[in-house]
């Protein structure tokens, strides 16, 4: 009985350990297998190389894989294919080359700021997260970090703000994934840049 205790106390122990050295690896494993059950709602962006947005659709549920009709390996086993399937609800929509976004849970700050902000003024991009800040630095806030999302062109197209944000690799080609404050974030063919929030303030 005592053995049995001091296993399961070890376990729990060796565990919790694991869990805590790895919790960002852990959210990750955790949101992408919420996807792959069909239990992740996200917006799905996608947008032209002058980051002008193309289309965008809202799901309950959203699945984004590689499209195993065009999937092929090379030597090392990595993805060769950059097409990829966007499965929602009971549709499925395939795309490959321009830039795309998807997230849940999170705000788009670049939107909101496009709301009140020509999307044509040559001044937006120059300050932009600078300005950005001044216009929602109640939501930014102690030691959290900005992620600026860019199309191909170097056009800013998001941003998305967080207290905990890590990087992970994708099995899509071209893809990264990100958990910020354990709400999932995927870039597809973008550039991405995170800054400390405290580098904005000065």
């Amino acid at each position: 009985m005592r053995k049995k205790k001091l296993i399961s106390l070890l376990s729990l122990s060796i565990l919790s350990v694991a869990l805590l050295s790895g919790c960002s690896n852990f959210e990750n494993w955790e949101l992408s297998m919420r996807s792959k059950i069909g239990a992740l709602p996200l917006t799905v962006s996608t947008y032209d190389s002058n980051g002008q947005k193309i289309d965008q659709i809202k799901a309950k549920s959203v699945n984004i894989h590689t499209d195993k009709k065009m999937s092929q390996k090379d030597s090392n086993g990595n993805e060769k294919s950059s097409v990829i399937d966007i499965d929602y609800g009971h549709n499925r929509m395939i795309h490959v080359g321009s830039t795309l976004i998807a997230y849940e849970g999170l705000k788009n700050y670049e939107d909101e700021f496009n709301k009140h902000v020509n999307i044509n003024d040559q001044n937006k991009a120059v300050p932009l997260l600078n300005t950005m800040y001044q216009n929602f630095k109640n939501d930014w806030n102690g030691d959290a970090k900005v992620v600026m999302i860019r199309s191909q062109l170097g056009m800013p197209i998001a941003v998305f703000t967080g207290k905990n944000v890590s990087i992970h690799k994708s099995d899509m080609k071209n893809a990264t994934q990100f958990v910020i404050d354990g709400h999932r974030l995927v870039a597809y063919r973008a550039d991405y840049t995170i800054y400390p929030i405290a580098s904005l303030k000065k």
